[in-house]
């Protein structure tokens, strides 16, 4: 279930920026709302690819469906997944604040913050792929075993 929940917590901030930008641009509330919309859907869906994510985490371990390599960078995965969260939870947060107190302050911090959650959120999903296309993570042990002899080459 994990992929599926994953590219909505990689593509919802990245329409959150433009709203918010938007908003920037033309002080309209109405973009300023549908930021904290998008970014509070986005924090929503990023509970559901962590707790996911730890699932199918667990599986390529006790599966061992992973090259050894790779088991670090599951474990960074893990953790950066933990810190996107935060973050989006962060954001979703000050979004609010800045709307409830009509705080150009705060606005400000909230497109800061969407940016950084974005940058976090990308890198996560690098780091992702990595896993499935370089480390084999969650593929099946017939294409790791190949993968293998094709590196002792």
């Amino acid at each position: 279930m994990y992929p599926p929940f994953v590219h909505f917590v990689v593509a919802l901030p990245v329409v959150a920026l433009f709203s918010q930008f938007t908003y920037q641009v033309t002080k309209d509330p109405a973009y300023s709302k549908a930021a904290l919309r998008i970014i509070g859907f986005s924090f929503l869906v990023s509970l559901f690819a962590l707790f996911s994510g730890i699932d199918d985490a667990s599986k390529i371990m006790e599966g061992h469906t992973i090259l050894k390599e790779g088991i670090a960078v599951l474990q960074n995965h893990r953790i950066i997944g933990f810190v996107v969260v935060a973050l989006l939870l962060v954001t979703s947060l000050v979004k609010w604040f800045a709307i409830s107190k009509r705080s150009s302050t705060l606005e400000m911090l909230s497109l800061v913050l969407i940016i950084v959650t974005l940058t976090a959120s990308l890198y996560q999903g690098r780091g992702g792929g990595s896993l499935v296309y370089q480390y084999a993570g969650g593929i099946d042990k017939q294409v790791i075993t190949q993968r293998i002899a094709e590196r002792k080459k």
